[in-house]
This record gives C-alpha cells, structure tokens and sequence, in this order.
C-alpha cells in the first residue's frame, strides 16, 4: 500500500529542543522515501500542541480526530504527510 506508519519518536527531556526529533524524522521519512513509500502517518495525543506543531512545521497535517485513542480516553490526532 506504499504507506509509512511512526509508531513513536520520544526525545528525553534534556534532548527536546536541540535537534535529536529532527533527525529521528529525518531517518524516518528518508527510510520510507528509500522504500518508496508514498504517504507517511503518525498519530499524536490532542493536548500535545508541542508535537502537533513540530509535525505541522515538517509538513504533516491533522486528517482525522480519533476518540478514545489512547488507554486513558484520550483523542488522537492522525497526522501525514505525503512523500
């Protein structure tokens, strides 16, 4: 289906801000383009405006709302973006 899905990229703490998200998405989006891939998606937690920005700032966009996501109730936003 040519399609990439990110499980999770998590970034300890003192790590956020300095570049490791960037190149964790780099390898990423280079390994789906390297496969071919055509769309790449994630989902993220809707009170997680930090995430949602960074994704939007690398060219994601929010398709879908997703309710009752995550195990506490939580939405989630699905987010891609095309290759």
């Amino acid at each position: 289906h040519k399609v990439g899905h990110i499980m999770t990229i998590d970034v300890s703490e003192p790590y956020r801000r300095a570049g490791a998200g960037n190149m964790l998405m780099d390898a990423a989006e280079k390994w789906t383009g390297d496969r071919g891939l055509r769309l790449i998606y994630l989902e993220t937690a809707d009170d997680n405006r930090g995430a949602q920005i960074f994704y939007t700032k690398r060219g994601y966009a929010k398709v879908d709302a997703v309710p009752n996501y995550y195990s506490n109730g939580q939405t989630a936003w699905v987010m891609v973006k095309w290759m």
